[in-house]
C-alpha cells in the first residue's frame, strides 16, 4: 500500500524459560494513524513495542519498513530505530545525559550529522515540547511531566515517521496529561504516526481512532475504537473496562429512543453538545419524570 509505514507478519517472540510473549502477531500501520494498544499486564504490549522498534529481534516472522523487509543487519536496525521511535514508560530509563541539550543531541549525533544540523534539531525538538531554555538544565532534577517531554524530544530529534509511547500518562497529573494530549495532537497533525500503549481507557477513548487489543501475546481485536469498546466479549477476555463516557452513553441510549443515531462523544468537551442534542428530543416515553428531571439538570 502507498501509505504503508510498518508491517509485522507472523511475529513470534519468547523470553528464555518463559511462555511466548508474542504469538503469530501480524499487523500493518499506515502513515498518519493514531492508534492505541490495549491489554492487561503481561498481554505482550511492551514486547510488541520493542520488536516494532528493533530493540528485540523476533525468533520468527518478518518486519517490513515502507514495504522493504528488514534483514536484521546493523544498517536495517539503524533505519528501523530512526524511523520508529520509542518513548519508554519511565523517562529515567531513557534519559542518560547530564543536560537536556546533550540528551536530545545523542540520537542525531549517532546518525553522523554535522554540528549545525544537530543544533537545529535540538532547538526544533525542544521548541515543539515547550522546553526552550532547558538546554543546560539537568534532566534528573526536572518534574515528571518535564522529563516526559524531554524523552519525547529525544525521539523527535531523530525525525521519525512513527512514535511508540509506552504508558505515556503514567505518573502524570491532570495538567500534564492535558499538555501531553495537546502535544500528541500536534505531532499527529504534522503527519507522525502515533501508537500508544496504555491502561487508561478514558485517555485511549479520546485519543485514538483505531484500537489493537492484545491478550496473552495475541491480537484478539484490531478495529475502530468505537467497535472495540462495544465488544463486551473482547473486553472481558482482555480484562478491560469501558471508558466513562462510553458507559454514560450506553445508559442514555436505554432511555432515549433515538440516542443510538447520535455519534457518541469520546472527549468530555464534546459531551455537552451530545447532551443538548439528546434533550432536544422528546424523552417522555423514554424515561420517567424523575429521570427526565435528572437529565435536564445536566446528568
Amino acid at each position: 500500500m502507498k501509505n504503508e509505514l510498518l508491517r509485522l507478519e507472523h511475529i513470534c517472540f519468547q523470553y528464555e524459560d518463559k511462555f511466548p510473549a508474542l504469538k503469530d502477531v501480524s499487523i500493518t500501520f499506515q502513515k498518519g494513524e493514531r492508534i492505541v494498544v490495549l491489554g492487561n499486564n503481561g498481554a505482550g504490549k511492551s514486547t510488541f513495542f520493542l520488536c516494532c522498534n528493533g530493540i528485540l529481534r523476533p525468533q520468527s516472522g518478518a518486519i517490513f519498513l515502507h514495504g522493504q523487509k528488514m534483514s536484521g543487519s546493523k544498517e536495517d536496525i539503524r533505519k528501523l530505530r530512526q524511523t520508529v521511535g520509542l518513548v519508554f514508560q519511565e523517562p529515567d530509563t531513557q534519559i542518560i545525559a547530564g543536560t537536556v541539550g546533550n540528551e536530545v543531541s545523542f540520537g542525531p549525533m549517532n546518525l553522523g550529522l554535522d554540528r549545525k544540523e544537530v543544533e537545529l534539531r535540538i532547538s526544533m525538538s525542544l521548541a515543539r515540547m515547550n522546553l526552550e531554555g532547558y538546554e543546560s538544565r539537568a534532566p534528573h532534577y526536572l518534574s515528571g511531566g518535564e522529563k516526559k517531554r524531554v524523552s519525547i524530544a529525544d525521539i523527535l530529534a531523530m525525525e521519525p515517521d512513527m512514535i511508540l509511547l509506552d504508558e505515556p500518562t503514567a505518573s502524570l497529573d491532570p495538567e500534564n496529561v492535558a499538555l501531553l494530549e495537546r502535544t500528541l495532537e500536534e505531532l499527529n497533525e504534522a503527519g507522525i504516526t502515533l501508537v500508544v500503549s496504555t491502561h487508561d481507557v478514558d485517555f485511549a477513548y479520546g485519543f485514538a481512532r483505531r484500537a489493537v487489543v492484545l491478550s496473552q501475546g495475541e491480537i484478539i481485536r484490531d478495529s475502530d475504537i468505537e467497535e472495540v469498546f462495544r465488544d463486551d466479549e473482547v473486553l472481558e477476555k482482555a480484562g478491560l473496562k469501558k471508558p466513562l463516557l462510553c458507559k454514560v452513553a450506553e445508559v442514555l441510549e436505554t432511555h432515549f429512543p433515538e440516542a443510538g443515531d447520535i455519534k457518541r462523544p469520546r472527549r468530555m468537551e464534546a459531551f455537552s453538545d451530545y447532551a443538548k442534542r439528546l434533550l432536544g428530543q422528546d424523552p417522555k416515553q423514554a424515561c420517567s419524570p424523575q429521570e427526565k428531571r435528572t437529565a435536564e439538570e445536566g446528568f
